[in-house]
């Protein structure tokens, strides 16, 4: 392929972008990206305002000097170039080369406008590696689709427009254009699995397949064409009650075949935004959710997730830490409690409540959680009920009950969160009234009551 060719790749990607205010073009240094910039800057006057972007990860040496060796070959072509550099370093034990990619888009994407489009300079060799990477993985559709040519990204899209040629025919470009580029002294470690196969496997594989980024890139396409159709599936059965209130409906869940559960609780994980556990965990969590007893408390957790089960929904939530065993002093009511354990804060508020601010004036406020046989008697009624009750005929579940904060006046029970008043510190008519806030955290999508339980008495 000749930089004409190269130029056409560049072209045919360019027809498929919608309008955009503004381009961003990841610019390393390198052999990819300066052929890109080159580019764009060639075909300039076909092209949306764009500018160089250059992440500096403080990882190399030299690094100070590729950030400016990218403002200096800017300079010379009148393209402006912002330098980004990213401060701290990957946790220990993590992957240096998944913590910088990570830190890279991240700090990439809080460049973006609304409706900008961030280019890369991604090629088709590129795209062999990625598919034979997620392959060796035992990744599924999702992961052989490999590099997306576009997609959405933060407040805007990403783009890769190179796509269609290879490393050798970008390389052939560059020297026909006489460029100069940097290279990465990393990219010759093969204890990376990338560079690995790059140096090791393919000279062999395209030895035998000369064609292979290219026929491989065809399946990518492939894979990302049943991907979005299993995706499509998935949320129209989602929408048709799959899926309510951010909860996992069981019931028909259940009825589906294994592959479809595992497809559907992916979907529901994905779709609200909480990380992916592995494909082995999915099953595990799919066996468990459809074979537990109706009876039996499910808790299922991986990393960062936990995933729990009420009246035959599965919620998502992060994981639930300690339930605090003594009682908070509360000093200083006008001011906002924080509860522990990352529960939320509490606040007692003037306005339309059902407390009697004079019930709680100069007493002994403390707020403690449930332990177990607490009782209060709502207004208008005779008689204590037990807390375990009320919570039960709301329709709350379980880890929700263990985890409302109760408002104690000296020593006497007051109030359940924001949901019930014991009859002693209700407000009569006419006087000043106190509503207790409760601002929560996320414990699950929603707070688990069904919108068709018995409504509370407050």
């Amino acid at each position: 392929m000749t930089a004409a060719g190269v130029e056409a790749v560049f072209r045919a990607a360019r027809r498929a972008w919608p309008p955009v205010p503004r381009c961003w073009i990841a610019f390393s240094g390198g052999l990819d990206s300066t052929v890109l910039l080159d580019l764009m800057q060639s075909l300039r006057a076909d092209l949306p305002p764009f500018q160089a972007i250059h992440v500096d990860h403080g990882l190399q040496a030299r690094s100070a000097e590729w950030a400016a060796h990218c403002r200096s070959w800017c300079a010379r072509r009148s393209v402006a170039c912002t330098v980004v550099r990213i401060e701290g370093a990957p946790p220990a034990g993590a992957s240096v080369e998944a913590w910088a990619r990570e830190a890279r888009y991240a700090a990439l994407a809080a460049q973006l406008g609304p409706g900008e489009l961030l280019l890369t300079a991604h090629h088709a060799d590129d795209q062999l590696e990625t598919f034979l990477l997620q392959a060796l993985r035992g990744a599924g559709p999702a992961g052989l689709s490999a590099i997306a040519p576009w997609r959405a990204f933060g407040p805007g899209f990403l783009a890769r427009p190179l796509l269609g040629a290879t490393r050798e025919q970008l390389a052939a470009y560059a020297r026909a254009r006489g460029l100069a580029w940097l290279e990465d002294p990393s990219n010759g470690d093969q204890g990376l699995d990338r560079n690995y196969l790059r140096h090791s496997v393919l000279p062999a594989l395209r030895a035998r397949w000369p064609q292979a980024a290219h026929t491989v890139a065809r399946s990518a396409r492939q894979c990302a064409a049943a991907d979005a159709q299993l995706q499509s599936w998935a949320d129209g059965t989602a929408r048709a009650g799959m899926i309510v209130d951010g909860a996992l409906m069981l019931a028909p869940w259940r009825l589906r075949a294994a592959p479809e559960r595992e497809l559907l609780l992916r979907h529901w994980l994905k779709a609200g935004g909480w990380p992916l556990p592995s494909a082995r965990m999915l099953a595990t969590i799919a066996d468990q959710l459809a074979g537990a007893a109706p009876d039996r408390q499910v808790a299922l957790r991986y990393p960062g997730v936990e995933i729990r089960r009420h009246r035959d929904r599965a919620h998502v939530m992060v994981p639930l830490g300690e339930i605090p065993r003594m009682r908070l002093a509360w000093p200083d009511p006008p001011q906002p409690l924080e509860l522990p354990a990352g529960l939320g804060v509490l606040s007692l508020e003037v306005g339309e409540g059902a407390l009697d601010a004079a019930r709680l004036r100069g007493r002994r406020l403390e707020v403690g959680f449930r332990q177990g046989g607490e009782r209060l008697q709502l207004p208008g009624r005779r008689h204590h009920t037990a807390l375990g009750e009320l919570c039960r005929a709301a329709g709350m579940a379980s880890w929700l009950r263990d985890r409302l904060p109760l408002l104690w006046v000296d020593g006497e029970l007051a109030a359940v969160a924001d949901r019930w008043v014991a009859a002693p510190f209700a407000r009569p008519p006419g006087v000043a009234a106190l509503c207790l806030h409760w601002r929560r955290a996320r414990i699950g999508v929603a707070d688990p009551v069904h919108r068709d339980d018995p409504p509370t008495v407050s």
